[in-house]
């Protein structure tokens, strides 16, 4: 009687302790998301202007994403009047980031097709030093311009162009 006790109460405490040690690690509903241990992260701060690459002029309300590899998350940004701008997010030091551009505002400032670009941590520039542990720093990228071309014009089906006739 006594052993079988003993081995239930071994079995229960081994549960316990499992438990104990998985549910700390996990950030399940968390946000910001939580750096676990052991894996190194960095802030990440980037900045750029949006231009038509036929003209050249700044285009303005052009959204930005910023999405991180292995992540469901994804930061968004707009351009402002001067075409121009800048986002920050915490990252995972060392795996590259791919911004968007996209015009989503119809044609209110002309029509662009949506572009992309990877940012890898050979192209940006350590600005503040980490804490010599997990946290590797501040790391930016001022020239992330995107040069956005104009999108083809989409025919309205059902509509007919001037001047045709049956």
């Amino acid at each position: 009687m006594k052993r079988i006790a003993l081995r239930t109460y071994g079995k229960i405490i081994a549960f316990l302790l499992s438990l104990y040690g998985f549910l700390p690690g996990c950030n399940i509903g968390s946000d910001p998301v939580v750096v676990e241990y052991g894996v190194p992260s960095a802030d990440f701060k980037v900045k750029g202007m949006v231009e038509s690459a036929v003209t050249g002029e700044a285009i303005s309300n052009i959204r930005v994403i910023l999405k991180e590899p292995f992540s469901l998350k994804a930061d968004t940004t707009f351009t402002d009047a001067s075409g121009a701008y800048s986002m920050e997010a915490k990252h995972i030091f060392g795996f590259p980031v791919t911004l968007y551009a996209d015009d989503v505002d119809g044609e209110a400032n002309g029509m662009f097709s949506s572009d992309s670009m990877v940012v890898r941590w050979d192209d940006v520039t350590r600005i503040k030093k980490g804490d010599d542990r997990w946290y590797d720093g501040v790391f930016e990228k001022n020239d992330a311009h995107f040069s956005l071309k104009d999108a083809p014009a989409l025919p309205l089906y059902g509509v007919r162009p001037e001047g045709e006739t049956d």
